[in-house]
């Protein structure tokens, strides 16, 4: 029976470990967090994409909103640079995964980009989908004009498997809502998280999934559901939960390519896709 106790004993270690693990490192308290709530009906009408929306929408219909579907990765990754570029008072913005590949990077420098001309910046993003973006999303919530938050946050940050099994019961519940609104009036919703493989960016694989760019009514429902997500006892403030933002941490966009790389025609490639899970 010596087996048994040596058995015993380890495990006895391990949940000690655990326990240990689980007091060295707690969640940090939610509150305070500053108050805040989707753009009013108003100020969405007055901004340029509001009145935007009232052109496509049929006059005389009340609650009927125009809606585009975006069927190819490329157009689903533009639409998502339009609405950041053209926003001109909030950007709310929802993800289960955000990359830190291509795709990730230049839609967090406009992100940036934004909140650097005035425009307030909201990011909620499940944090199991955010590996290797401490640093830029530190960096992101440090803007003046831009916030971060964590929905279920790990607070061991390596290995964030580990997390599971201290604190298996809420880390089990995710958030897998996706949508990126602008001025309360036009949002991309739809099955695409952020990432290389979601946009036909990736050298190897794609997911073929679908999106619709939508404006008026629609959009002012995403941002409601916004709010409940952001407001909500789950959503932590990534400043209590991420290291302080190094030097140059948020990723700048590549340089443009040279003119000898831009004209050069590229060889055919081969690409697989799939049907994402």
């Amino acid at each position: 029976m010596r087996w048994l106790k040596i058995l015993g004993s380890t495990a006895l270690v391990l949940l000690l470990g655990l326990v240990t693990l689980r007091l060295l490192h707690p969640l940090p308290p939610l509150e305070p967090r500053e108050a805040s709530s989707t753009i009013s009906e108003a100020d969405s009408a007055a901004a340029p994409l509001g009145r935007l929306a009232a052109r496509l929408t049929a006059p005389g219909t009340p609650g009927e909103s125009a809606i585009h579907l975006l069927n190819d990765g490329r157009s689903a990754f533009a639409a998502r640079v339009a609405l950041a570029r053209a926003a001109e008072r909030t950007l709310d913005v929802q993800y289960y995964i955000w990359a830190g590949d291509l795709s990730g990077t230049l839609l967090l420098e406009e992100l940036r980009a934004a909140a650097a001309r005035g425009v307030r910046v909201r990011l909620l993003l499940d944090d199991h989908g955010t590996s290797g973006l401490d640093g830029p999303l530190a960096a992101l919530d440090a803007l003046p004009n831009a916030e971060v938050r964590l929905f279920n946050p790990f607070v061991l940050r390596r290995p964030k498997a580990l997390g599971f099994l201290l604190d298996f019961a809420r880390l089990n519940r995710r958030m897998h809502n996706k949508s990126f609104t602008a001025d309360g009036a036009a949002t991309v919703v739809g099955g695409r998280n952020v990432g290389d493989v979601y946009f036909g960016a990736a050298d190897a694989g794609l997911y073929l999934d679908l999106d619709a760019l939508a404006f008026g009514p629609a959009a002012r429902g995403v941002g409601v559901d916004f709010d409940l997500y952001w407001n909500s006892a789950s959503a932590y403030p990534a400043a209590r939960i991420l290291p302080p933002p190094a030097p140059r941490a948020m990723p700048r966009s590549p340089p443009p390519p040279t003119r000898q790389a831009a004209t050069r025609r590229p060889g055919p490639t081969r690409r697989r896709s799939w049907r994402r899970p």
